[in-house]
């Protein structure tokens, strides 16, 4: 049985229309000031913003919707833990109920900022600030860490 460790960015029993909207927020208020403030500038001085409005909001909403989907899928959000094996699962594969795909740990370095994973082939840093439990997070990865059940290079 693995031990499950969530992040502060989990969605836990959010529905995935309020995460979504939430993470949207601030890319879509990136995106859309300046298209407001040429707007605005362009009103002031006579001219027209159609330009604005046709081109500039859908392509705003555009980029801020895609934004907002890869930070999403690149955040981690729970961290799977087994004996040599983790499995990492982003917001959008939680909200997905996506199965965990497990890895082999590679290596466990705890600084002090932060965890240094690496899993498969991917090294992810682990923040204090964003593992509620990171206490429990870095002993249960270095006990499952174990370098001699990992394969050799083989001779050079």
């Amino acid at each position: 049985m693995p031990t499950i460790f969530q992040s502060t960015d989990h969605p836990g029993h959010t529905p995935g229309r309020v995460v979504y909207t939430r993470a949207l927020a601030g890319p879509l208020a990136v995106c859309t000031v300046p298209l407001m403030v040429g707007a605005t500038t362009s009103a002031l001085l006579g001219e027209t913003v159609w330009g604005y409005l046709v081109w500039g909001l859908p392509a705003a909403l555009t980029l801020s919707s895609l934004w907002t989907h890869f930070t999403l899928a690149r955040t981690p959000a729970e961290l799977a833990v087994r004996p040599g094996q983790a499995a990492l699962r982003s917001v959008v594969e939680v909200l997905r109920d996506t199965p965990r795909t497990w890895h082999p740990i590679s290596s466990v370095r705890a600084t002090r900022w932060e965890l240094e994973l690496s899993i498969g082939r991917t090294t992810h840093m682990l923040k204090p600030s964003r593992w509620p439990r990171y206490a429990a997070l870095r002993e249960k990865t270095r006990n499952a860490f174990d370098p001699s059940h990992q394969p050799s290079a083989g001779p050079s």
